[in-house]
Parts: structure tokens; sequence; C-alpha cells
């Protein structure tokens, strides 16, 4: 319960953060002492550079993804490659002991 108290109130002073950000930044360019056609080709120019740098960040978190799905099909392989070799101990093992219970490894005279 306490727990639950703890998270409302990180989400209120989140929320709260947010509000009080975008509220500055819209009165930040609302009082900035630019013309309109300046305030909008700024606004223009951040929002390229914001798209640019979200497409940067989708390359590299599916080149990241892609890293992560070739090592784990590597692993994969591994794995089943060490579960064929260990199948194949103990089937050499069940042979063995086979063979030690019915003598085949007595001396004979």
């Amino acid at each position: 319960m306490a727990n639950n108290d703890k998270r409302k109130k990180r989400n209120k002073v989140f929320a709260a953060a947010m509000i009080g950000s975008l509220s500055g930044a819209v009165f930040g360019l609302l009082l900035a002492p630019k013309s309109g056609q300046e305030l909008r080709q700024d606004i223009t120019e951040q929002g390229h550079k914001l798209g640019d740098k979200a497409v940067e960040i989708r390359d590299k978190a599916q080149s990241a993804w892609q890293n992560i799905e070739d090592k784990t099909e590597k692993t994969i392989e591994n794995s089943k490659s060490w579960i064929q070799k260990g199948k194949l101990l103990l089937s050499n093992l069940k042979t063995l002991v086979d063979e030690i219970r019915h003598g085949a490894l007595t001396k004979k005279c």
C-alpha cells in the first residue's frame, strides 16, 4: 500500500514537471523577441532536428535488436550442439556400463 502511495506521488511530481516545462516553453516562445516568421522558422528547424534525432535513435535501436537476435540464434545453435554432444556421451556411457555389467572388461585367462 505504501509503495502505491509513493508511485502516485512520483506520478504527480512527474506530471507537474511536464506541465511546467511545457508551459515554460510555450511562454518562452510567445514572449521571445522574434517575429512570427523567425519563430516559425526556428520551430521548423527544431522539428527537423528532432525528427533526424528520432530516426537516428530508431536506427540504433533496430541495429541493437538485430545484434541481440543474431547472438540469441548463435546461443541457441551452440546449446543444441552441446545437448547433442551430451546425449552422445550419455549413450556411450550407458553402453560402457552395459558392457561392464556383462563382463566385457573382465580378464580372461
